[in-house]
Order: structure tokens, then sequence, then C-alpha cells
């Protein structure tokens, strides 16, 4: 298994090299000699999905505003940084090169979409420093190595639950829009694999998916071919950036249709962007701000505050991932990266993105919730989800 694959090499190479942030040939400052605790932050904010990055920055520093209130940790107070990678892969290896060579920081929370982020760990990985992510839903992404970690649901979690919402619905032929890039295809294939495996228990039919070139906008000729079809609903995981104007377009066409999201539409940018025409989305998340749980409530004043909206399901992960860091220094009493590495593999905590604790691969199991949105505002429907293994049992469903 993934945690117990660290080779003898890798394990010296962690104690020896710079990178590793265990010493310094010149006496600098390290993780393990500085008076502070540094963490880094990355994430997209400028371009299409700034508000991501910007969301992630603004979570990861309330969390760490709360452990410095409370006297820090192993009796240091923490500082953040943050980085721009602006969604690109490009931009991401060279800021987690960056990183790596900066021997004060420990640990890094971020990076946005998969493909970025799978590009920049492969870095971190080779450098022995830990990245925890709150939004790559890529299967293999936490496969890159025992120093990746993520907090949120993964492609065959995300696939199961619309499934769930399109049976909600009563669904009978639904179509997928999403983006022509190696996140978009893993998800639809998770989807057609999901259905290929539950067989009859399903009457859904799936037409051909859709793919979009980062950038569209003009969403006019897959509107037109998936009226054709005969769809009663569309599902995308896509970024808010597309999926709005192509509700609006739809929308145009066709009051009726239904449209199911991805967590990746939970946020105020897309009400702003789809207008009235957000009206009647529904999408499963891992968190709601309008929960009643008092982590959750008072996690939301703060970023309300901070922000000035709501925060997302990724804000909400991101936070979380920043306490699961310093959970583990705080553990080992320890701000060298090896020692964070080998203490996140055994994180258990509550959270408010639900529990987190990884599993043997770096992968944090998530439990979701339908949201609708109703006149400009997300609404949670109650008891419609299940866990994938809860659904597969009430469904008779056995491997």
């Amino acid at each position: 298994m993934k945690r117990r694959l660290v080779s003898t090499v890798l394990a010296l190479a962690m104690t020896v090299t710079l990178l590793a942030g265990c010493g310094s040939k010149d006496g600098g400052e390290t993780a393990s000699n500085s008076d502070e605790i540094t963490l880094a932050v990355v994430g997209p904010q400028t371009g299409d999905n700034a508000e991501y990055g910007k969301t992630m920055k603004t979570a990861a520093q309330i969390a760490v505003d709360e452990w410095n209130e409370k006297g820090g940790v192993i009796g240091k107070q923490i500082k953040l940084v943050d980085y721009d990678d602006a969604n690109s892969s490009e931009q991401a290896a060279s800021i987690a090169e960056k990183i790596v060579g900066d021997e004060s920081i420990c640990a890094v929370m971020g990076h946005f979409a998969s493909g970025v982020a799978m590009t920049a760990a492969e870095v971190y990985q080779e450098a022995g420093i830990a990245l925890v992510n709150g939004s790559a839903a890529h299967m293999d992404y936490a496969k890159i190595g025992d120093c990746i970690f993520r907090n949120n649901a993964i492609y065959t979690t995300d696939a199961n639950t619309m499934l769930q919402i399109m049976e909600y619905l009563g669904v009978q032929k639904f179509g997928i829009l999403n983006p022509n890039t190696d996140a978009g295809i893993s998800v639809t294939s998770a989807v057609q694999e999901m259905m290929e495996r539950y067989g009859d228990k399903y009457t859904l039919e799936l037409v051909e998916p859709q793919l979009y070139e980062d950038g569209t906008v003009d969403f006019t000729a897959t509107v037109a071919w998936f009226q054709e079809q005969g769809v009663e609903a569309v599902y995308s995981s896509g970024a808010y950036s597309a999926t709005a104007p192509f509700i609006q377009q739809y929308r145009a066409k066709d009051k009726d249709v239904k449209f199911v999201m991805s967590a990746a539409c939970f946020s105020k940018e897309f009400l702003e962007l789809a207008g009235e025409d957000a009206n009647g989305v529904v999408l499963g998340t891992s968190f709601f701000y309008g929960s009643e749980d008092e982590k959750v409530k008072s996690f939301t004043e703060k970023y309300t505050e901070a922000y000035g909206s709501e925060p997302s399901t990724f804000a909400a992960q991101i936070y979380d991932a920043t306490y699961a860091i310093l959970y583990a220094i705080e553990k080992g009493e320890s701000a060298d990266r090896a020692d964070i590495v080998e203490n996140l593999a055994s994180t258990d905590f509550q959270g408010i993105t639900g529990k987190i604790a990884f599993d043997e691969e770096g992968n944090c199991p998530k439990e979701q919730v339908l949201l609708e949105i109703e006149n400009g505002e997300y609404h949670e429907i109650p008891g419609v989800l299940k866990s994938q293994s809860d659904w597969e049992a009430s469904k008779g469903i056995t491997d």
C-alpha cells in the first residue's frame, strides 16, 4: 500500500537533502530552527478561476489565525504565505520548485484543478514535502506518492452522487458536458463505468458525452445537439465560468431542462454569472454553510466577514486541510517535512467537511448533501444522498 512503499533510498534522501527541511549547510533558517511555522497555500488568484484561489487563501488564513490565537503550534506562531498559480500547470510547477527550495516552508495546501495539482505534486513528492489538496478529484492524484493527500471527494464519489440525484429527479435520459481536459474526461469515464457496473439496477440512458475546450463561452451547437437527443437533464463538473453561460443558453431554448452540477458551482460567482437561470440547479457537496453544526457556523461567520460572501466547498476543504497539517505538527511535536508526512497519515479529527482521516492512498472519503438553488440562494434538501456503500446496499448491489 502507498503509505508503506516509501523506499529506503527515498527515506535516506529525505534525511540528507536540503529540500527536506531538516538541515542547512550554511546554517540558514529551516522549518526546524525557525521561531515560526510557515505553511504555503497555492491556488489561482488571477484568471477565470480566480475566485477559487482567493477563497482557498481566505480559508487557510482563518485556520492559521485560530491556531495562533490559542498559542500557535509546538510553542510557535504560524505564518501563511500564498502563491498564485493562475490554474496553470507550468506556473504551478515553477511555484512548487520555489516552495521546496524555501526550507522555512514545511507543508503546502492547495492547487485547484486536478491536472495542475498533479503536476505540482510530482515536485513536492520528490522533495518530501506534504501537499494536502482540497479540490483535485482525479483518481490518480493521491497515487503520486506518500507525501500527497487530499480532503475532497474523488470522481467515483461524484459520479455516484450524480446518479443518485438523477434518480431523485426522476430523469430517464441525460447528457454530460465536461471540459476536454484530463479531469473532465476522467469524471466522464467514471460515470460511464459506474452505469455499466450497476447494469439493470438503473434505467437511465446516457447520450454521447460532450466535451468543450477551455475558454468556450458559445454553447449554441451543443445545446441544439442535446435538444435533438431529447435529454431531460445535463450533468457537468466544469467550472462556473463555462457552466453559467451554458445554462443560460440552454434555458433560452428550454426552461424545463434540469441541471446537475458539481461542487465547482457552489459559489457566489456562479450565482452572479448565471443570474435567474441558476434557479433550479442542483448539486452535491461535502460542505454546506447553512449547517447547524457549531464549527460550521463559526467558520462561516469568520469567512463571511473576511471575504464578503459565504464559503464554498473548496474553501472549507482547504480550512480542514490546514487543520490536518497543524494537527500533524502538534502530534509529532515537529515541523520537519518528513515528520509531517508521517503524522498526516494517521490524522483523525472531526472537521467542518466531515471526518478527516486519510486512507492508505491519501484520500479522505466524503459524504455529500444535496443542494438546490432557489431565488438565488442555496438550500439543502436533506435525506436524499447516501454514501456510495449505503446506496449500493439499498439497491442490493454487491461486488
